[in-house]
């Protein structure tokens, strides 16, 4: 049964990596590479429960530890994107030398003392575990999941500066998973369970980490050429989910419709007041109306300004709507 726990385990975080490189939109290698980790080590988790000698219960170890020491990291790295925390490139590459390092010592296990001085195969009914004895290395990779932990913590509280607009349930929602992971992990190791949950628990913490990304790659602009940037600079950019919630906009949105700074992301569009009721919320309706995907264009008139406004369709890669966007731009010689 437990056998089966774990390669259901497996099947699941397969599906969620299969999904996000063929009908999901624009993970980035960081949110790729966190779902491959899981993947890796739920298949070790599968292979230890079912080993029959300790040469197969030491190699599947060596997989299950590809968990432990990446995902901690890649869990910390996917909250800074979220939360648009930059981490320079030269210490990300610093960081997964260590991470890195650190497993080049696991594999060591079964050949030296330095990570393990020994182990031995043992079994409860159906269950398959491992007595060990650690060696030194061992704790440099438990200094490395609470030093990520705790980095966790410290970026999702807010006392970073956050420059990335989220929703309260996403910020609730990843405060927890961040919670439970870490509690699940110090208990068992403070009662010293025989069955692993970590697999079941990083899943879980993958899936709900995946809310607020696939939004936030739904609903935003991403670009690295200079054409796509100065366009972002100089346009502005609304979200609107098809159920007429906001998700978010850029900074130029803001200039030309303040109120946008007041509206509560993936709430319903505010029924009255503010400039974008007064110049968008009817050609938007009428755009939703008629029920063309092809773009709907118009003009107005703000402040001695005039502005070209266009609405358009988002769709995912398996071409399902998704929302709305709406660009706001200046006509040059309106000024």
């Amino acid at each position: 049964m437990l056998s089966f726990a774990y390669l259901l385990s497996f099947a699941v975080a397969v599906t969620i990596l299969l999904y996000m490189v063929t009908c999901g939109e624009g993970y980035s290698i960081n949110q790729i590479l966190l779902i491959t980790v899981i993947v890796i080590g739920s298949g070790g988790y599968y292979a230890l429960s079912t080993s029959e000698n300790l040469p197969q219960a030491l190699l599947a170890l060596q997989l299950i530890y590809i968990i432990g020491i990446f995902a901690p990291m890649m869990l910390f790295v996917n909250v800074c994107e979220i939360y648009k925390v930059s981490i320079p490139g030269w210490l990300l590459c610093i960081m997964y030398a260590v991470q890195f390092c650190i497993y080049g010592f696991v594999l060591t296990i079964g050949h030296s003392d330095l990570f393990y001085r020994s182990a031995e195969l043992n079994r409860s009914g159906q269950i398959v575990y491992l007595t060990k004895e650690y060696g030194p290395m061992h704790t440099a990779y438990v200094i490395s999941m609470y030093l990520y932990f705790a980095l966790l913590i410290f970026v999702s509280s807010g006392v970073i500066k956050r420059r990335r607009r989220i929703s309260t349930l996403d910020v609730n929602a990843i405060f927890f998973l961040e919670f439970f992971t870490i509690a699940v992990y110090i208990a068992e190791r403070l009662v010293n369970l025989k069955i692993e949950l970590m697999p079941f628990i990083f899943e879980g913490a993958a899936i709900l980490l995946l809310i607020p990304i696939t939004k936030l790659n739904t609903f935003s602009l991403t670009g690295h050429n200079e054409l796509i940037r100065s366009r972002m600079e100089s346009e502005g950019y609304i979200f609107i989910d098809k159920k007429l919630r906001f998700m978010g906009c850029n900074d130029r949105a803001y200039e030309f419709f303040p109120e946008l700074k007041e509206w509560e992301l993936e709430k319903k569009l505010p029924g009255k007041g503010g400039r974008f009721n007064t110049y968008l919320r009817q050609p938007l309706y009428k755009y939703i109306e008629q029920e063309e995907d092809d773009l709907f264009a118009g003009t107005f008139e703000m402040k001695d300004e005039k502005l070209l406004y266009r609405i358009g369709i988002i769709r995912n890669r398996s071409n399902s709507k998704q929302g709305y966007i709406i660009e706001i731009d200046k006509i040059m010689g309106g000024e």
